[in-house]
């Protein structure tokens, strides 16, 4: 488990950041003292996401408005902020074989297997508060930055 941005993590090439960190930022009821560490840290090297950050992002701002989280004006305001973030969103086209194999070997979703996918293909920093992706990249002996505690044993048991 790691609580601050150490020396280690800041030299590496970038992170690939996740939605359950991103999202954090805009709703004060999220934001910790690692969420907004890891924003102040923006900037200081390249923040990569894949596609589906987006698609997640702006999901986690309809069901916010849906369940009255937010009002339209803003959500609106918020998707405008997230556009001007510096992340570089990852344009190569996914394998679905190779998604598919992380997804099926990790007990992963889709979706967290891209995020994986990316930190492993381009030797990222994963940056994540979900526990099954961060049991998961810690169990391969990948560099992440998390509050969550790696469980002992397998993921996904």
């Amino acid at each position: 488990m790691s609580t601050k941005l150490d020396a280690d993590a800041e030299r590496d090439a970038g992170w690939v950041i996740d939605a359950s960190v991103t999202m954090a930022w805009f709703f004060a009821d999220e934001a910790t003292a690692f969420t907004d560490g890891i924003l102040d840290q923006m900037g200081a090297q390249p923040v990569w996401a894949p596609q589906v950050w987006v698609l997640e992002c702006t999901n986690v701002l309809q069901s916010a408005q849906r369940r009255g989280r937010v009002q339209p004006a803003r959500r609106l305001a918020i998707a405008a902020e997230l556009s001007e973030l510096a992340v570089r969103v990852d344009r190569e086209p996914l394998s679905f074989v190779a998604l598919d194999r992380l997804a099926s070997t990790h007990r992963l979703s889709a979706y967290d297997a891209a995020y994986l996918e990316l930190a492993l293909r381009r030797s990222l920093t994963l940056v994540s508060l979900d526990q099954q992706l961060v049991a998961t990249a810690t169990a391969l002996g990948h560099p992440v930055l998390s509050v969550v505690p790696a469980r002992s044993g397998p993921p996904g048991q």
